[in-house]
C-alpha cells in the first residue's frame, strides 16, 4: 500500500521542501533587494523553523490560497528577522525595491510549491492504483480492548428486594 503524502516520510519531505524553498528564497530576495545576508546557521535555523511550522498544515494537500498565505507571512517574517539581525535597525521597514523582490519571491515560491504539491499527490495516486493492497488486517500490536457497558447504579431498595425475594422458577430435579 502506497504511503499517503499526508503521513510519514512523505509529509516530512513536503515540510522540508516548503521550509527550505520558502526560507532560502526569502533570504535571496532580501539580499538582492539590498539587505543584509546572515550567516548560514541563521538561514538554516530560519528554514527549519518554517518547516516545523508547516507540519500542522500538511495534513492535507495545500491549495493556492493556503500557499500564498503561508509564503506571504514567511516573506514578511524573513524580512523582519533579517532586518533585526542586521546591524542597522532602520532596515526593518522595507524599501520599495526590497518589497518588490519579496513580492517576486512570493510569486515564484507559490508557483513552484503549487506544482510540487500537485505532482506529489498525483504520484501518490498513481502508486496507490498500481501497488497491491493489503487484504488482511494488519497484525495486532496491543491486546484487544473490548468495551464493557457499566451496570447502571441500582437504588438500595432494588438491591434489598433482589436479595430478600429471589426470583422463583420451576423446581429443580
Amino acid at each position: 500500500m502506497a504511503p499517503a503524502p499526508t503521513r510519514g516520510a512523505a509529509r516530512v519531505v513536503r515540510c522540508g521542501v516548503v521550509g527550505l524553498a520558502t526560507g532560502l528564497l526569502a533570504v535571496l530576495a532580501h539580499a538582492s533587494g539590498g539587505g543584509h545576508v546572515p550567516s548560514l546557521p541563521h538561514v538554516l535555523v530560519f528554514a527549519l523553523a518554517i518547516a516545523w511550522t508547516c507540519v500542522p498544515l500538511t495534513d492535507r494537500q495545500l491549495g493556492l490560497t493556503e500557499l500564498l498565505g503561508l509564503v506571504g507571512v514567511v516573506q514578511v517574517a524573513a524580512h523582519v528577522f533579517l532586518g533585526v539581525l542586521s546591524s542597522h535597525p532602520r532596515d526593518v521597514p522595507p524599501a520599495p525595491s526590497m518589497a518588490l523582490t519579496h513580492l517576486a519571491a512570493t510569486a515564484i515560491v507559490v508557483a513552484a510549491l503549487a506544482g510540487f504539491e500537485q505532482a506529489v499527490f498525483r504520484l501518490a495516486a498513481v502508486l496507490a492504483s498500481v501497488l497491491p493492497r493489503r487484504l488482511s488486517p494488519p497484525p495486532a500490536i496491543a491486546p484487544l480492548r473490548i468495551p464493557i457497558a457499566a451496570h447502571a447504579p441500582q437504588p438500595l431498595s432494588e438491591v434489598l428486594r433482589r436479595r430478600t425475594l429471589p426470583r422463583r422458577g420451576p423446581p429443580h430435579s
